[in-house]
């Protein structure tokens, strides 16, 4: 069959549609996606760290930071758990061997109480190196 085309020429019935541009574009704007896109890092609830006068950087690279809100909420890797969730994680971290510390960020308000248990259970976990983050 030959098909005559919008000028009376013949059309090839063959014809090819090629897609590389197209498929350039869309890499392109995926990429200019994914670069531009911004990803949420805040924790679950805002803690105010206390100030101190001391200007000392942590350098222990394997740490675990455990949070601690205002009304004595514990949050591990932006996950907001309850005591025992709290000692289970902390417990699977030191068995698992990728966690040397434990970094306490508290809110200046919190309880002492809630400090003392965060470092009681990493204590039982077996993890001996505690930090207190505070802001400079």
């Amino acid at each position: 069959m030959n098909f005559r085309g919008k000028h009376g020429r013949k059309r090839p019935s063959n014809a090819l549609v090629d897609l590389t541009p197209l498929i350039d574009v869309t890499f392109q704007l995926l990429i200019f996606f994914l670069l531009t896109a911004t990803f949420n890092t805040d924790s679950a609830f805002k803690v105010k760290l206390p100030k101190a006068s001391s200007n000392e950087p942590a350098s222990e690279s394997k740490a675990l930071v455990v949070e601690i809100s205002e009304d004595g909420r514990f949050e591990v890797d932006r996950v907001v758990v309850d005591d025992r969730e709290l000692q289970m994680r902390l417990c699977n971290a030191a068995k698992d061997k990728s966690v040397s510390t434990v970094n306490i960020k508290a809110d200046q308000n919190t309880r002492h109480e809630k400090v003392v248990q965060a470092m009681d259970v990493a204590k039982l976990c077996g993890i001996e190196k505690l930090g207190i983050l505070h802001r400079h």
